[in-house]
């Protein structure tokens, strides 16, 4: 059902014009404002466009939708209007952002996009949803998010996927912000990491490894082909990565993403032997870490490989892009005086952004050694005397 209701507005019927507005701009594909003289006669006009959408809805499909499937289509729709001039770029971006992060959610320990659309309830949004949201987010932030993913919702509404937008009424709450931020990577120890990759089966024990040791994002290794590894001189080139859900390749998330990594021995190794198996390929778009078929693995696969790992090795949950974070940690301990090298392997836009995500690590490191350092001194003072 459309949602929509007339509302008055005040400055107009001050002027004694029609103040009655009806306003489908962000439930309609090209929704206007229509003012109407009396609220009778802007519920007529609502009414009108319900039978409308209604009548479009029964020979529609979009029942059977999953929210990937309804993501691509209101992203497509999103796209559109900016390429109309209807929507800025900014909000072209903003949405894709969103819809990106709502689709990156577990209920039910599976991947949200997954599901479908029909049969999102209102206690999974409350309960598992907005759990996942509210990390290292702030209320804010939240409720953009919120924002954007209930206009998704009513175009939902509008296509026939459901009838109720089960956002609404959910208390939306982002996590408590200290002082210095909650950019900030946490750290985390090799144990973990290891034992939640020996829960993975093997060949996804190697898109593991690999992730770790390059720092690579998610996207950047979906889109990584043969032509992009050096296996002679043992190196990766980054010129390219999958964004937002989709299997078109593009540009890195920076221009500072395009960049060379050193590969190590053993993961140089383990793509030789994967590069012979797979019959040593010569076609430039043959994908290292792709399906037999050569397609992009899902987004959504990823995730949910890390998050079963996770659970069966009985560890806190973490997403892929922490293994990013885990790479970052082992660069500073090799490099701790050279952030302009992790900055580069990174493909940070800039050492700021370095320096704000992991320059804490740095710190407590430095703390530590000084703390040592005093203690020791300290216990050899008494022993002397």
């Amino acid at each position: 059902m459309l949602q929509v209701s007339p509302k008055k507005i005040k400055s107009k019927a001050k002027l004694g014009i029609n103040s009655w507005c009806v306003d489908t701009r962000s439930v309609l594909s090209g929704g206007t404002r229509k003012f109407y003289e009396t609220r009778e006669d802007a519920q007529r006009a609502i009414d009108a466009l319900v039978k409308e959408t209604s009548d479009t809805n029964k020979s529609s499909d979009a029942w059977k939708w999953t929210f990937y499937e309804l993501a691509k289509n209101y992203i497509a729709q999103v796209e559109k209007e900016y390429r109309d001039g209807e929507q800025s770029k900014s909000y072209h971006q903003e949405k894709v952002r969103h819809v990106d992060c709502f689709l990156d959610c577990v209920v039910d320990g599976k991947p949200l996009s997954d599901m479908r659309v029909a049969d999102l309830t209102k206690g999974m949004v409350a309960h598992q949803v907005m759990d996942q949201l509210k990390v290292k987010r702030t209320d804010k932030t939240v409720k953009n998010i919120c924002g954007s993913v209930g206009m998704m919702i009513n175009y939902a509404i509008i296509e026939g996927c459901r009838e109720t937008n089960p956002l609404e009424g959910v208390k939306r709450k982002g996590a408590i912000q200290t002082a210095e931020g909650s950019n900030k990577a946490q750290r985390i120890a090799t144990d973990v990491i290891n034992n939640i990759i020996s829960q993975l089966c093997t060949r996804w024990q190697f898109f593991a490894r690999f992730a770790c040791t390059t720092g690579v994002r998610q996207g950047e290794q979906r889109a990584l082909t043969w032509w992009q590894i050096d296996l002679t001189a043992g190196k990766v080139v980054v010129d390219r990565a999958i964004k937002h859900k989709t299997t078109d390749i593009g540009s890195t998330k920076t221009y500072s993403g395009l960049r060379t990594i050193p590969l190590t021995r053993d993961v140089l190794a383990a793509l030789k032997e994967l590069f012979i198996a797979q019959g040593r390929p010569n076609d430039p778009d043959r994908l290292v870490f792709g399906t037999e078929f050569n397609h992009p693995v899902t987004a959504a696969k990823y995730l949910k490989r890390i998050k079963d790992a996770c659970r069966r090795a009985g560890v806190a949950p973490i997403t892929w892009h922490e293994l990013r974070h885990y790479y970052a940690s082992k660069l500073l301990q090799a490099y701790p005086d050279d952030l302009w090298r992790v900055k580069t392997y990174m493909g940070h836009s800039d050492i700021r952004v370095t320096q704000g995500i992991y320059g804490h690590w740095l710190e407590d490191d430095e703390d530590n050694d000084q703390a040592v350092d005093k203690l020791t001194e300290r216990k050899r003072r008494r022993s002397s005397r």
